[in-house]
């Protein structure tokens, strides 16, 4: 293990170029243990078992008021013997992926993590020898777990029937291809709603013409060369050959079980062709390669946005660009919405527990309570009830917002991380109606990707498949983005592609992709 451990530490520093990197802002821990009478009882009963404290990485901010909200999260754990004392760890975003390589290589002190199954998949981190089998934390701590995570979600956390992760339940994946429209936008303009990815670019250009805001209305995105990620997967819908999705990164797999190298594809030529028109358009921003997300989020937080690939919004940022914005202002649109629905995952985010955690039974514990009741993740995610929130109804809620917090709540949790769709509230006088149908309800005519619970294992090609990123991070990316053009660029990138182990590396791909097809008849 610890050659192992040497060997991922090299491959890690090599991944982590692909990110931007920053230093991780780690808070201090806050929990106040009080009074020994608040302890949990050892089995016996005869005296106070020990208070295990876990260390929970996450990207972000931290919010202002976090300390103070797992102050009262420490003292409920406490009081429901729990026997967990948590401490968050706040990484910012665009320093996440180095980071937590770096502390995953190294053999860091911590005990739970976030996943993004459409940035990272826990597979990876699998692969690397990452990860902790919790399959009998979960089978002995997981009761409510197991019960608010249906099974064909939680199966998906499995490789070769042990739980390598635990999903949150929070999205219906087969949201996937939609994107946000500002319909008030589209009436200031005179538009109607595009039912074409040609049509979409000939509204944008008048948008950007006739603009009124002190910042243009770019596409607000990083830059990377997956479309799950960037969700360019709504313009599958328009190709003939849909459903098919992009899995881990470089891999094109239709419904037929036919697996292509993704950016050696006819369709990935075309998404390049649609990036590459936005950009020499100017509705793209001309710095767009080196964009970080918390300029990305600051555009969308400002409202000075017409289209958003995926769903996201609130009426707090519309009312920024104009006053008179109502939550029916965005809309989702589908292109060709008669055609199938797909989950390109079983589930999108999620929580694993490192395999140098010397508490996985305390982190599994810690999940499980958030979901054990209404009052223990509405602390959890929406902080102290008259200070932070207010309840609406059965599944509403009010945020309580700071006039010296940018007019903001003082806390708020994430639902990407921690969510579950049977304990969510809902702001229901800013959130988006119809973001909220297509996330948070079940696509009753959705189908899953056939590769959706297949995980590959890079092992008999890890130099190759670390290379192919790193090549793909540099020569591929500004292809897909748009800012160099496919005809000039590609064959080189293609060229260099093949010689980092691109070939190989599918090769491998196909053949463990027909075993586990094989395996499933």
């Amino acid at each position: 293990m610890k050659k192992h451990y040497a060997f991922l530490l090299a491959a890690a520093l090599i991944l982590s170029t692909l990110i931007g990197c920053s230093n991780a802002n780690n808070s201090e821990g806050t929990a106040n243990k009080g009074d020994s009478s608040s302890v949990p009882k050892s089995e016996n009963n005869e005296k106070p078992a020990e208070t295990v404290k876990i260390k929970y990485l996450v990207p972000g901010t931290e919010p202002k008021d976090y300390k103070e909200v797992f102050q009262k999260v420490n003292e409920k754990l406490a009081a429901d013997g729990v026997g967990v004392e948590v401490e968050k760890i706040y990484i910012p975003w665009d320093a996440w992926d180095q980071k937590l390589n770096l502390m995953l290589s190294t053999g860091d002190d911590f005990d739970l993590f976030h996943v993004m199954q459409d940035r990272t998949p826990f597979s990876s981190y699998y692969n690397r020898g990452a990860l902790a089998d919790i399959s009998d934390e979960i089978e002995k701590y997981g009761e409510h777990l197991k019960k608010n995570i249906p099974d064909d979600i939680f199966e998906g956390a499995k490789i070769d029937g042990n739980y390598y992760a635990v999903p949150s339940y929070w999205v219906e994946m087969a949201s996937e291809g939609e994107f946000n429209i500002r319909r008030d936008i589209l009436r200031e303009n005179n538009l109607e709603e595009p039912t074409t990815p040609a049509e979409l670019i000939s509204a944008w250009e008048i948008v950007m013409q006739n603009w009124k805001g002190s910042n243009k209305p770019y596409l607000s995105t990083r830059a990377d060369f997956d479309p799950i990620y960037l969700h360019t997967s709504m313009l599958h819908r328009t190709y003939d050959t849909f459903p098919f999705t992009v899995k881990d990164k470089f891999f094109y797999v239709n419904q037929n079980g036919e697996v292509k190298s993704w950016i050696e594809t006819e369709e990935f030529k075309k998404d390049a062709s649609f990036m590459r028109e936005l950009y020499t358009k100017g509705l793209t921003n001309p710095d767009i390669l080196v964009m970080k997300q918390e300029q990305v989020d600051a555009q969308l937080d400002s409202g000075e946005w017409f289209v958003r690939l995926g769903t996201g919004g609130s009426l707090n940022g519309l009312k920024k660009y104009n006053p008179e914005a109502t939550v029916d202002d965005i809309g989702v649109v589908w292109f060709n919405p008669e055609k199938e629905y797909l989950r390109p995952l079983t589930f999108k985010n999620g929580n694993a527990v490192p395999v140098n955690s010397k508490h996985p039974e305390a982190a599994v514990k810690f999940m499980d309570w958030m979901l054990a009741s209404q009052e223990n993740y509405d602390l959890a995610l929406y902080g102290i009830e008259g200070e932070h929130y207010t309840k609406d109804g059965e599944k509403g809620y009010k945020t309580i917002k700071d006039p010296e917090n940018n007019n903001n709540t003082r806390y708020r949790g994430s639902d990407s991380q921690n969510g579950n769709v049977n304990f969510m509230r809902f702001d229901l006088e800013n959130s988006i109606p119809d973001n909220n149908k297509v996330l948070f309800e079940p696509n009753p005519n959705a189908i899953n990707s056939i590769a959706a619970n297949f995980v590959f294992d890079p092992t008999n090609v890890r130099t190759e498949y670390t290379n192919i990123l790193s090549e793909a991070s540099a020569s591929i990316t500004p292809i897909y983005m748009g800012v160099q053009d496919y005809d000039k660029a590609f064959p080189a990138a293609l060229e260099k592609m093949r010689k980092a182990g691109l070939d190989k590396v599918v090769a491998e791909y196909k053949k463990q992709f027909e075993e586990y097809r094989a395996a499933q008849q």
